[in-house]
């Protein structure tokens, strides 16, 4: 059972919602969880709403688009009078030259008439200004996703309706409601996907062009540690590192001698960092350093938090903003949310440690540079399919770096069953078309290429399609264990773990692989290890834990590994994992 409701009313409070868009109001949303409680009510009334509520989403829906082209058009046009203004100001003396520019801006001017849709949107990203035109994209991607929640909404509302219906009465109204859905003007939202590729293809730089900023960064890195005026305390600070990673390659080295094989489940919370956000010891959370300084003292995997910036990058951040983290925290970058920078804004911000946000990509790499055991599991917000999206594409342009990311995780349990149905898709496409790198094929024995004429015909693109086969990773579900905080939060006990079963199957595509459960006392007590070892016998089990509150040492990880069969434990690596204690249990002294 997924859980779109919670998802839904994540949507509607998030701030996407809340910026103007030239309509004065914010979008029409259906009211899932009242046209819900109707269910069961009378089936006239559920009708009734149900459609009153399909003819308000596609009012609106067209009241919007209508404000998209009419914005299109009216910039366009208002461009082009710029244009003629600017060049009658400089007109030259020579009527001959004063022809040609009239020339020039009359075929401006006849260019846009009469536009087809997709050319519109071409001409406008390429010839009005860039804010101008990333305002559009986001409007674009605003009004697709809004049309695309309310036909989910609607839909889902029908289905929850028949499963029911015979039992209590009613007909089944699935062959009645679905063609008026289908045939609504806002469920041709799936148009607006061409807009917005053909946007990000102009708006978007795409990843691998980003080496020269990565150079300019580089080099203010240097200069960023110029701040240490007095020698004698940057000293301090650079044995105080030093002393870190040398405790840190002495405790991995020890752990990689404890039973369990528990040196391949403890995932490095935000990698390894500081939990209380200094820097004068370990890097940053979820900077580079974090994750290079765990993966090359041994550790397999580390935990980071993911947020999809304004220009569609995928960049690792745990918080709305950067405020937290920012070496000038009221600069108007830090106090931006993640989703409203660009990546140019992002590396022009600065963490307390001199250094500045990364990709993912860009953590993802050095993952694959370091060592085949180095990967990375990946948490995506809640309400933040479209950083789901992102990863796709990620992975599609870089399918060498899928087996650098072990698993994706997420509170929201519909994004993450969309995310299974987008993996799934892209898994069959790489199976269906082949591997885009050579290296990964593999020929199959008793299978020759195909002969045309007695020739061999396209051999190579033969054995790409019969051999590519790519393991994506294991999607996961977050839990609380304690009363939720927030209304996206699911809360299960290590009492009655029966909910999990629901919240990972989906009956029109692959179930979930698992849960990752917020740590519990119980949950090494003899009820509840018997709970978790049949838990995980099913599916794929993570512990997480608060800093502060709940134990984080080696102890207490092993018993969860081998008592309860669990196959992560996050840990932020505290000075304290093996105790003295530990070592004598373990005889390691």
């Amino acid at each position: 059972m997924v859980k779109f409701g919670r998802h839904l009313q994540f949507y509607l409070e998030s701030d996407e919602l809340q910026q103007s868009d030239g309509a004065n109001e914010d979008p029409y949303i259906v009211p899932y969880t009242d046209i819900r409680e109707c269910i069961g009510q009378s089936q006239q009334y559920f009708v009734t709403e149900w459609t009153s509520s399909l003819n308000q989403a596609s009012e609106d829906y067209n009241k919007r688009l209508k404000l998209l082209w009419k914005r299109i058009f009216d910039d366009l046009v208002n461009a082009s009078s710029s244009m003629r203004c600017n060049r009658q100001q400089h007109m030259p003396f020579s009527s001959h030259d004063s022809i040609d520019i009239l020339d020039d801006s009359s075929k401006f001017e006849k260019e846009y008439r009469g536009l087809p849709n997709e050319r519109a949107v071409q001409i406008y990203v390429t010839t009005i200004e860039e804010k101008q035109s990333r305002e559009l994209f986001a409007y674009i991607k605003k009004l697709y996703s809004t049309a695309a929640m309310n036909g989910e909404a609607l839909r889902k509302l029908v289905k929850k309706f028949d499963k029911g219906a015979l039992a209590r009465g009613d007909d089944l109204l699935t062959a009645t409601l679905l063609p008026e859905l289908y045939s609504s003007c806002f469920m041709a939202y799936q148009s607006l996907e061409t807009y917005i590729d053909i946007m990000r293809d102009s708006l978007v730089v795409s990843e691998d062009e980003d080496d020269e900023e990565e150079d300019i960064l580089e080099d203010d890195e240097d200069n960023q540690y110029n701040f240490q005026q007095n020698f004698n305390k940057e000293g301090v600070v650079v044995r105080r590192r030093a002393d870190e990673l040398s405790w840190l390659h002495n405790t991995i080295s020890t752990i990689s001698c404890l039973p369990f094989n528990l040196l391949s489940r403890l995932v490095a919370h935000r990698g390894f960092h500081c939990p209380r956000d200094g820097s004068d010891k370990r890097p940053m959370e979820n900077s580079l350093a974090a994750y290079e300084s765990a993966w090359s003292c041994g550790i397999h995997l580390c935990e980071c938090d993911v947020a999809l910036t304004k220009d569609e990058k995928l960049v690792l951040a745990h918080d709305d903003d950067f405020s937290r983290l920012a070496l000038d925290p009221n600069s108007s970058s830090s106090r931006k949310k993640v989703s409203d920078l660009t990546m140019k804004e992002i590396i022009s911000l600065t963490f307390k440690s001199g250094t500045r946000p990364p990709l993912l990509l860009d953590v993802l790499r050095s993952a694959q540079a370091i060592g085949d055991e180095s990967k990375l599991i990946v948490e995506i917000k809640p309400g933040n399919p479209e950083a789901c999206t992102a990863l796709v594409r990620l992975f599609r342009s870089h399918p060498d770096l899928i087996d650098r990311c072990a698993a994706v995780m997420s509170f929201d349990a519909w994004s993450m069953h969309k995310l299974r149905i987008e993996l799934d898709e892209l898994a069959l496409a790489f199976r269906t078309h082949g591997s885009p790198s050579p290296s990964k094929a593999v020929l199959l024995r008793g299978s020759p290429p195909e002969r045309v004429n007695g020739s061999p015909h396209n051999f190579n693109a033969t054995l790409l399609h019969k051999t590519f086969e790519v393991k994506m990773p294991q999607i996961l579900l977050l839990t609380v264990a304690k009363e939720p905080q927030m209304h996206y939060e699911l809360w299960v006990d290590v009492s009655d773990l029966t909910p999990v079963h629901s919240w990972l199957r989906n009956e029109n595509s692959s179930s979930l692989d698992g849960v990752y459960l917020q740590y519990q006392s119980e949950m090494l007590e003899p009820k509840g290890i018997v709970a978790m070892r049949q838990l995980s016998a099913r599916y794929r089990v993570g512990v997480w834990g608060e800093f502060g509150s709940d134990p984080d040492d080696c102890i207490t990880a092993i018993k969860l590994i081998s008592e309860c069969g669990v196959s992560y434990v996050n840990t932020d690596l505290p000075r304290g994992f093996i105790s003295n204690n530990a070592k004598h249990y373990f005889g390691l002294y």
